[in-house]
């Protein structure tokens, strides 16, 4: 297991910090809020995390305070330009690596530098002589000045500090699948930021036979990342995958759809003009009677309250259900948007089987909307039929 250097300098830690509403915000716009401070390095990581949450509740003075609601990044100039995630032991032992690394080099050529100039003033002074002697005394404080420089360095680490609090939203339970698609997330951001002047977009997927620009949001990266993480073949760090959000980027070649939505999608869009004649004969109820046995006297119930429709039920009993379609068959083939779909995959409906059980006290707690509300019982209904 890796150990904290010995014998490190001092650590000056640049603070730059976005709240929550700051981060709302477009990224030009946001204001950030900036500070230091001054540790060991020979401290430990929790100490580390604890005088940084001190500088949270002192300057953005949050509600509830805790380490896993920042996304907390560092870099070192001229040694680290790109940003690393400070969120581990590991994190923090790297970040000691390097700052300790670049200070240990910076010593050794002041040291030389001094060492230098001690014996250039030491040979000054022999060849001296005579009346020159009262002028050495008098200069000689100041070279000593000038050769006992401190060696002691002092690093800069700027830590970028960015609120991940949301309003009116449950703690995110931090799965070993979430934490492998937020590292590919930030493998992609890292890979393709944009470094062309006067670009709008901070990071844009280029293709290599293409020179125009693509514009990646944080949806790009989620689907990129979670397309590269269920299997290489689908997406990499290279290649993003064959999904509509990728249908205007440079190269992309649409996905093949299945056969089972290209018939749906076919039956759906074919005149409804060619339909067959329909013939309809009038029978005497009298004539129906004769073949028909008597039937028991229905006992009444007084009092009894009509049937009630389940306004709550997102397919009414008695209705006869359609084919099992995956949930983003169902929601492509039915024009579903894409902020329904997400809901449901978050809270793991995975077909149209299971959309059948759901009731819209349920769809009020994911936080649908009302016409998101109404737009799913408008496609289980056609669904149904």
């Amino acid at each position: 297991m890796q150990s904290k250097p010995k014998n490190s300098p001092a650590i000056t830690y640049y603070l730059t910090m976005f709240s929550d509403a700051q981060m709302r915000k477009p990224e030009k716009q946001r204001k950030s809020v900036n500070t230091f401070m001054v540790l060991s390095s020979e401290i430990e990581f929790d100490t580390l995390k604890a005088q940084i949450l001190e500088k949270i509740s002192k300057s953005l003075k949050p509600n509830i305070i805790a380490f896993e609601n920042y996304a907390i990044a560092w870099t070192i100039p001229r040694t680290q330009a790109s940003s690393i995630p400070l969120s581990s032991a590991a994190d923090y032992l790297f970040l000691l690596e390097l700052a300790c690394k670049q200070k240990t080099l910076s010593q050794t050529k002041k040291s030389k530098k001094a060492n230098e100039d001690m014996e250039n003033d030491d040979e000054g002074e022999s060849q001296d002589g005579g009346s020159e002697n009262s002028e050495s005394e008098n200069d000689h404080p100041k070279k000593k000045a000038k050769s006992g420089v401190s060696l002691i360095l002092v690093q800069t680490i700027l830590l970028l500090i960015q609120s991940c609090l949301q309003k009116k939203t449950k703690s995110v339970i931090e799965t070993p699948l979430n934490l492998k698609i937020n590292a590919k997330i930030w493998l992609l951001q890292n890979r393709w930021m944009c470094a062309k002047a006067g670009c709008s977009s901070e990071h844009c997927f280029v293709h290599p036979e293409h020179s125009k620009h693509f514009s990646l949001g944080h949806e790009h990266f989620s689907v990129w990342a979670a397309a590269w993480n269920k299997d290489e073949t689908l997406a990499d760090l290279e290649t993003p995958p064959n999904h509509h959000k990728f249908n205007m980027a440079p190269g992309h070649k649409t996905a093949e759809i299945s056969p089972l939505l290209q018939c749906r999608l076919a039956d759906r869009n074919q005149p409804t003009n060619n339909a067959s004649p329909v013939f309809n004969f009038n029978v005497p109820p009298e004539l129906l009677a004769v073949f028909r046995p008597t039937p028991a006297p229905a006992t009444i119930k007084h009092g009894g309250p009509p049937p009630v429709q389940d306004h709550q039920s997102l397919v009414q009993s008695g209705m006869q259900h359609g084919p099992n379609l995956t949930l983003d068959a169902f929601c492509t083939l039915y024009g579903l948007s894409e902020e329904i779909k997400t809901k449901l995959h978050e809270n793991g409906y995975t077909g149209s089987d299971t959309l059948t059980f759901i009731i819209v006290p349920e769809l009020k707690e994911m936080g649908f909307k009302y016409g998101e509300i109404a737009a799913l019982k408008a496609a289980m209904r056609q669904w149904c039929q």
